[in-house]
């Protein structure tokens, strides 16, 4: 079992990309997706290199997920990555907090 490479934790209360975080050397990277009670999300992992800013990026969008309510939606990728984020396509209202949370762990 490997050790601990990255962890963190995305919470989207509307759309929009989240901060992009290197994930070290991390040979194995695992995202957990779940929305609040009663709201549905279509969220996209997405992978950066060269620098989270200017033109010097290049962004390719990893996968694209669609998430149910209160449920988690878990997905994989070998590394290791630059950078990596989140983005929340759309997502529908519902419950008291409607928010999407986005957990990455890497190891």
């Amino acid at each position: 079992m490997g050790y601990l490479e990255t962890s963190h934790k995305w919470v989207f209360d509307s759309t929009g990309t989240g901060k992009f975080m290197s994930p070290g050397a991390a040979a194995s990277l695992t995202f957990g997706i779940q929305t609040s009670t009663n709201s549905t999300a279509l969220v996209q992992i997405v992978h950066r290199m060269g620098s989270t800013v200017g033109t010097t990026s290049f962004n390719s969008v990893l996968s694209s997920l669609s998430c149910d309510s209160n449920t988690m939606t878990t997905d994989q990728f070998l590394g290791p990555l630059e950078y990596v984020a989140p983005r929340v396509v759309s997502k529908t209202a519902g419950g008291t907090t409607n928010t999407v949370t986005v957990w990455l762990k890497g190891v």
